[in-house]
């Protein structure tokens, strides 16, 4: 028997969300200015709620904001938590296709949850956030009525699309190796990654930040910040991760503020304050945004992201190597 896709989906959900509180708006509780928080049944039963409104809802916008975030670095959480949250309005309406076209139940779900996703990658540019559910419900009961005209109980789903994988890409510069790489090759990916360390470490210092950065430094060697955790390990991050015990990799963005007031990001996107407010209200501000109390603040990662400022991972030895050159120098 073929699994029900929207139990999976909970499943997967409630083991990935566990009994800890959710954070919509920066999704770690200990970093968010907001300190109540639900945890996952009452923050899904809100979201419920809300849908079943009908009418524009922050809690919804947050929570688009919030997979956009997540698809930056591979990490499907977010996305599967709309999609567990939408399963009430796909539930019945499946069922009731099944009975009245006589199609397996099982492939019907599978294609409306196929199609859920689809829509969602389709969604990613030029589309409001709040128009984003609206637009994957739809797209999954279009899918629903496609497989009951097809008159078959044979599964044809294809394979669901594989969910993104952020993947690192080597730039090729004309800049110097780092300190310690003398004559080596550029291509090797652990000589890649450990001069994009030194790079950073070497602005960071040059900027007078190392002190924060270092900052940051001990706070993951003490265990008080977890390292990289959303993104597929390469051979190289595995070995060091192997050799020291703890995996001291980190987005470059962790460093930074987690959030941009609305008018400096407009400044940075050369914006005018009052078109920002609008381009918000209209949903065609050109990178995610979020409610925070009254006001409205921007991810500092999709800042990044609109402005094509690459979110890299560093290694914190590569950084302090680097730092510790352009001081000797």
């Amino acid at each position: 028997m073929v699994p029900d896709v929207f139990d999976c989906v909970a499943a997967y959900v409630r083991r990935v969300c566990g009994e800890a509180p959710v954070c919509v708006h920066v999704d770690d509780t200990r970093e968010c200015q907001i300190k109540r928080h639900p945890d996952y049944a009452k923050f899904r039963s809100q979201a419920v709620v809300a849908r079943a409104a009908r009418k524009p809802s922050q809690l919804w916008e947050s929570m688009v904001a919030m997979g956009r975030m997540s698809d930056m670095h591979g990490n499907n959480k977010w996305r599967m938590i709309i999609v567990d949250c939408l399963v009430p309005f796909l539930r019945a309406r499946s069922w009731l296709i099944s009975r009245e076209f006589y199609c397996d139940l099982e492939d019907v779900r599978s294609d409306m949850f196929e199609a859920a996703l689809n829509a969602w990658e389709k969604t990613a540019q030029g589309v409001p956030p709040r128009e984003v559910p609206t637009l994957m419900v739809k797209a999954a009961i279009k899918a629903a009525y496609r497989r009951a005209n097809i008159h078959e109980n044979e599964s044809s789903t294809g394979e669901i699309e594989a969910l993104l994988i952020f993947e690192e890409t080597f730039m090729d510069s004309a800049l110097k190796a780092s300190s310690i790489i003398r004559d080596a090759d550029l291509r090797d990916p652990a000589v890649a990654e450990q001069i994009r360390g030194e790079r950073m470490g070497a602005q960071w210092q040059r900027y007078g930040l190392i002190q924060a950065v270092n900052r940051y430094h001990d706070d993951l060697r003490s265990g008080h910040r977890p390292g990289l955790r959303d993104v597929l390990a390469t051979e190289t991050m595995l070995a060091r991760t192997w050799v020291s015990g703890c995996n001291y990799y980190y987005y470059i963005s962790d460093f930074y503020p987690k959030f941009v007031a609305l008018p400096a990001a407009a400044e940075a996107l050369g914006i005018a304050k009052t078109t920002a407010y609008r381009m918000v209200r209209s949903g065609s501000f050109p990178c995610l945004t979020t409610r925070m109390g009254s006001s409205i603040q921007v991810p500092t990662k999709a800042l990044m992201h609109s402005l094509d400022i690459a979110d890299i991972i560093v290694h914190l030895d590569d950084v302090e190597n680097g730092a510790a050159h352009v001081g000797e120098n």
